[in-house]
């Protein structure tokens, strides 16, 4: 919820004068929440926003070099 809270805050603000600002926000918190899954590089992650009409297009891309493991009992 803090999340969606802190872009709409972000986009809001800046929709089109400062997207490569949004697109680092995005890249930060997506990194945050990738890493607890996999081995990521920061810069390894690519983030392309199109404003297409009146709606934005949001890609995301990312490479992971391995699945983390979920620590389990015996």
């Amino acid at each position: 919820m803090e999340l969606n809270n802190r872009l709409h805050t972000i986009i809001q603000k800046d929709k089109t004068k400062n997207q490569n600002y949004i697109a680092d926000v995005i890249k930060s918190d997506f990194f945050y929440l990738i890493n607890n899954y996999f081995e990521v590089d920061f810069n390894n992650i690519d983030i392309t926003i199109s404003n297409i009409e009146t709606n934005y297009e949001i890609k995301i891309q990312c490479k992971g070099d391995r699945i983390k493991l979920f620590k389990t009992l015996p």
